[in-house]
């Protein structure tokens, strides 16, 4: 568990410093990542994603369109539909940030079999599910009216 809270902490420092050096504040940097990992969506399925009111999502869109690494576009099957999606720029700046640290991550893999990372991969998978349904039950206890 300790080798595991520690990876965390580290990847956070990461993701702040690259936050930095990307001009874009935390929030902002992880939309940033949900549009790379996911792909363009809409501002309702965004606020879904990132647990942000729609609000703060068009905030955060605002900002990153500004600084030229998100775009709204309409939906090519339903032009009444806004999607937003990361721009060209924005994903070759954050490859040229990441580069390196997923270059030595991906080395560091050579030196397990694949059903070692198999296992690392469903390990991975089942606390990051274990970590949304945690944050569920932290947000609900929030909103509770105290007894």
């Amino acid at each position: 568990m300790e080798a595991f809270r520690e990876y965390g902490s580290e990847v956070d420092q990461v993701n702040e410093l690259i936050a930095d050096r990307m001009g874009v504040n935390r929030t902002d940097h992880r939309v940033m990542e949900i549009l790379n990992r996911l792909g363009p969506m809409t501002a309702g399925d965004l606020a879904d994603a990132t647990r942000l009111t729609t609000g703060a999502v068009t905030a955060v869109v605002d900002r990153l369109e500004r600084i030229g690494y998100a775009r709204r576009i309409r939906d090519t099957v339903d032009r009444r539909r806004v999607l937003v999606e990361q721009t060209p720029e924005g994903a070759k700046t954050g490859r040229r940030q990441y580069g390196p640290f997923m270059q030595r991550s991906l080395a560091a893999m050579q030196n397990y079999s694949a059903e070692q990372l198999a296992a690392v991969r469903d390990f991975m998978r089942e606390v990051t599910v274990i970590a949304a349904e945690y944050g569920e039950r932290l947000r609900a206890e929030r909103t509770k009216e105290p007894e």
